[in-house]
């Protein structure tokens, strides 16, 4: 066999602002697989309902979230097709997980040799493919459906139907992240709270220079912004032209020029102009923040932040790029030590609700829980003696929130079981727990009362006070989150709504007692930290008194940036907020923040907005409500048809213009309903289809064509008795594949063309990705002329390949590959010894061991971030010879550095060796794609280096 080694650490050399690759060749050239995997801990059965427009594929335990998503999907999908005006050609297929760790373990989008696509990261939709998950929340849960609908019509209507996923071509359109993810958002929600105050960061410490050098949530925030400018100030109805004339002008600035009448540029500087003056109300800009303990890197997150009973102890959450830390930080010391570490740090699709925490009422032990192998651990760490104790949640899909009952022996917790977001009481003694709530509403941070014991308070978007407990996806939800109390000793079904008729969200309440309890609220734009005194009122009199309930809100904090995580306990406060482009934590004395003077507190634009619609929403509702319950008396009451109440009994019956009754029912349905027609009065519930079962079934993946000077299928080469090796010089390749629905199964043939017409290629690939092993086999046929010092030779290699791999994390695999090698030897006729000397064949088996690391992000075509690397032994033996093993050893490690943007420092060190009684040829060099052969006269190889001929080269 002959090989290309790699003596030379591969280097990017940055000189004068200018980087010269220095590059080698080492086994399979440059083109050294790595890859991440898709770690699967059980197997998801799947049905679907077919609907007219769309198909929702769900697994055994998502029938009500699929109902759901369902609902939304059907409704989101009218609203866009209608807003572009645009029907979709190919039916959506929505995939619904229950949950995002179920998502993570699917195939769906897996990163191949090809890297065509790449979900882990930020895309949602691979052609009409649209993969959902439930987080606990299903306001969030509409707006992703929303988005996901919206980047499907928005890419068909750009690149027409799946062409962008077959063709890359000079002339399609060149979209920025910016300018394509805004607008899927801004199509399909508008504005929200977290993206006013991303954006409000953003300008006020002038982050948005330039578009076009913006990634990832940047680009996002970015793009909405700048597409809600363009509605803002134009109209709505504008978008669309903008998106068709840039797609027939294939170019966004031309799009801006003939839709908007000015340039790109001018555009931009008016966006920026607009923005100033929506921001120029600066809300706690004057505000004394506690100090700053912690800043986050780059792309790092702070979610969640506890402070112990005592204050002497502040608990939270970092996570990097799916790499989950916690951290304890002691107040009397101002130390800080990380307690807990999981998962590895790579990009993907970041869950950013774990772990959840909850002090002990004893300040001695923090509990959380975390999701680990596709379920939920709940962990015990002791403070004191630094020991971790932990056992299983099994009865749970994901908790969201946790916090104990004064003495101990009890959580309260916010839980996801079958796409309900509910209350639980886990008993920790005995492990059980007891349902609460079980509605579509969503319930969360529920904490005991202070002074109550078995009285709690929670968060909740519900619209009633009584606990219906129907388990209904379709059943109404309300506009904004109120605090509802409920008595645990009676378990009736009677509520408590502590409302303040503000129009505001009121979550996550903390230190409640019977007269007041605090809670966050975002009443001035900003979310914030509130205090209520609880009151009453006389709501009605029958046989008794009926009270009313309701809080005083006061605002105590007037933070610039809304608080993403904040607790307050032992007279210390510790809040996250994103600030300069940064999460930060920060945490001091509660005593020492300053009040907060009423009339110094300022209200964004945005929330004047949102109260707006809110209230304009909310007087829909209550007509609707009135318009439903009127047509109900009329039809209880009615002893006649509605149309005689309106229609004179002696009028005559024109039998030329006879109205049927139907018709005159309708008529007069019209003539009471009067000015409120536009108001949705079907209160029918969405009827759902037989569920089908899911069957495998394949249909077209890619085609690839491309020519390239490069082989189809990298292996070492039979060793011909001579020096040379063959370079397969200009040749066509041509590779198909074809998958299933959820890409468990792959199928992939190619042939490579080549350009002498004889050294052909041919490769048929078979994968089951199912389960926790991948397995794989390939079936390869090569064919290429080589000569050594006395003879030509016709080489026909057949090559198969059965392949193990365990993927041990979403970056680190553990790959076995079994080898069968028959190589056909046809000696050439140049005389007549060599016409009658005859064909041999070698028979060579073999067993190769490899240990696969890639946390590599791909910022584009050969530009990455992170670190890969491959360690490898082979062992090959000639089945009908003695004495011919092989053995090999190797490994390659390549790292990335970001210096700037598309600037990388790249380093990379590879090796190998064989020994025993067969050797392999090592060439140093490199001729990955050259072209030299085929426009100059430069040999790929020089003919005359000599080998030793006493070594038994395999």
């Amino acid at each position: 066999m002959t090989r290309r080694r790699l003596l030379i650490p591969f280097l990017a050399i940055l000189s004068f602002l200018t980087v010269t690759p220095v590059a080698g060749q080492f086994y399979n050239g440059m083109q050294m697989t790595f890859g991440k995997n898709r770690v699967q801990h059980r197997d998801f059965y799947w049905t679907y309902f077919r609907f007219d427009e769309m198909d929702v594929y769900y697994n055994e335990f998502g029938r009500e979230v699929a109902e759901f998503a369902a609902k939304e999907a059907k409704e989101k999908l009218d609203e866009i097709e209608d807003y572009f005006d645009y029907t979709l050609d190919k039916r959506p297929i929505l995939i619904i997980y229950n949950k995002q760790n179920d998502f993570r373990q699917s195939n769906v989008g897996l990163i191949s040799s090809e890297e065509d696509y790449n979900v882990g990261g930020y895309s949602r939709v691979i052609k009409n493919k649209i993969m959902l998950w439930f987080n606990g929340d299903h306001e969030e849960f509409s707006k992703l459906i929303a988005s996901a609908i919206a980047e499907v019509v928005v890419y068909e209507m750009i690149y027409n139907a799946d062409l962008r996923d077959r063709v890359t071509s000079s002339n399609q359109i060149q979209i920025p992240d910016w300018y394509i993810k805004g607008l899927i958002n801004y199509v399909a929600y508008g504005w929200d709270s977290e993206t006013d105050n991303r954006v409000r960061d953003a300008f006020t410490n002038n982050r948005y220079k330039n578009l076009d050098n913006l990634e990832y949530e940047d680009a996002v925030f970015a793009g909405q912004s700048f597409w809600k400018y363009i509605g803002e100030t134009y109209g709505n109805a504008i978008i669309p032209n903008i998106i068709y004339l840039s797609k027939i002008y294939r170019n966004i600035e031309d799009g801006f020029l003939y839709g908007l009448g000015k340039s790109i540029k001018d555009t931009y500087r008016d966006w920026r102009s607009f923005y100033s003056a929506y921001y120029e109300v600066k809300p706690g800009e004057n505000y004394t923040k506690p100090p700053e303990i912690k800043k986050a890197r780059p792309y790092e997150r702070f979610t969640a932040v506890k402070v112990s009973p005592d204050g002497s102890q502040v608990a939270w959450v970092s996570n990097d790029w799916g790499k989950r830390k916690i951290w304890l930080y002691d107040t009397s010391t101002g130390k800080t030590r990380k307690i807990f570490t999981v998962e590895p740090r790579f990009e993907q699709s970041v869950d950013y609700t774990y772990p959840v925490l909850t002090w002990h009422p004893g300040g001695q032990i923090l509990t959380f829980a975390n999701e680990e192998k596709g379920g939920v651990e709940l962990y015990f760490y002791r403070i004191d003696q630094r020991k971790f104790e932990h056992r299983t949640m099994p009865f749970f899909e994901k908790v969201l929130s946790m916090s104990y009952s004064p003495d101990g022996s009890r959580l309260l917790v916010s839980a996801v079981i079958n796409g309900m977001s509910d209350i639980y009481v886990h008993t920790i003694i005995s492990g059980t727990n007891e349902r609460i709530t079980f509605d579509v509403a969503d319930d969360r941070d529920p904490v005991f009362i202070s002074g109550k014991d078995e009285t709690i308070v929670f968060s909740s978007n519900r619209l009633t006070d009584t606990l219906s407990n129907r388990g209904d996806p379709q059943e109404r939800t309300g506009l904004t989150y109120d605090l509802f109390t409920y008595d645990l000793r009676t378990r009736d079904n009677r509520l408590t709504r502590l409302g303040d008729r503000s129009m505001q969200d009121l979550t996550m309440p903390l230190l409640p007692s019977v007269t007041s309890t605090g809670f966050l609220g975002n009443g001035n734009g900003i979310v914030n930290h509130w205090t209520g005194a609880i009151d009453s009122t006389i709501a009605y009199i029958d046989t008794a008194l009926h009270y009313s309930y309701f809080i005083t809100p006061r605002q105590t904090t007037d933070y610039p940036r809304n608080l993403e995580a904040f607790d307050r306990r032992g007279g210390q406060d510790a809040a996250v907020i994103f600030d300069n482009g940064r999460y930060r934590l920060l945490t001091g004395s509660a005593s020492l923040n300053p009040p907060v003077n009423e009339d110094e507190i300022k209200t964004t634009l945005w929330r004047r907005e949102e109260t707006d619609m809110l209230r304009a929403a909310d007087s829909i509702n209550q007509l609707r409500d009135w318009l439903l319950a009127e047509r109900a008396r009329m039809n209880d009451t009615l002893k006649k048809p509605l149309y005689e109440y309106y229609a004179s009994a002696d009028e005559p019956i024109d039998f030329r213009n006879y109205v049927f009754e139907k018709e005159k029912e309708n008529f007069y349905e019209l003539q009471w309903r009067k000015d409120y027609m536009d108001i949705n009065l079907d209160t029918s519930r969405m009827e759902m289809p037989v569920a089908l079962v899911y069957r495998p079934a394949f249909y077209n993946n890619y085609t690839a064509t491309q020519i390239d000077f490069n082989f189809l299928n990298n292996t070492y080469q039979a060793y011909n008795g001579g020096a040379p090796y063959f370079n397969p010089g200009l040749n066509m390749l041509i590779k198909i594949g074809t998958i299933d629905l959820f890409e468990d199964y792959r199928i992939t043939g190619g042939f490579r063309f080549s350009g002498n017409f004889d050294s052909n290629e041919y490769l048929v690939s078979l994968e089951a990705l199912k389960g926790k092993f991948d397995k794989q086999i390939i079936f390869h046929k090569q064919s290429f002329d080589s000569y050594n010092d006395t003879s030509y030779y016709k080489i026909r290699s057949y090559t198969t390949y059965m392949s193990l791999r365990k993927p041990l994390s979403a970056v680190l695999a553990l790959k076995g590959t079994l080898t069968y090698r028959y190589d056909n030897y046809v000696l050439q006729s140049t005389d007549l010894t060599t016409l009658a000397a005859p064909s041999f064949d070698r028979h060579w088996a073999g067993i190769k061991g490899e240990v696969i690391y890639d946390n590599t992000r791909k910022r584009t075509i050969n530009i990455y971030y992170g670190t890969r690397f491959k360690i490898f032994g082979e062992y090959f033996r000639e089945v009908n010879r003695s004495k011919s093993d092989l053995f090999v050893l190797g490994a390659d490690f390549r790292h990335y550095q970001k210096i700037h943007r598309d600037l990388i420092w790249a380093n990379r060190f590879a090796a190998s060796s064989s020994f025993g009684p067969s050797r392999l040829i090592y060439y140093m060099g490199g001729v990955d794609n050259w072209m030299g052969f085929f426009f100059n006269k430069v040999p790929m190889f020089d003919q005359t280096v000599p080998v030793n001929p006493d070594v038994n080269y395999g």
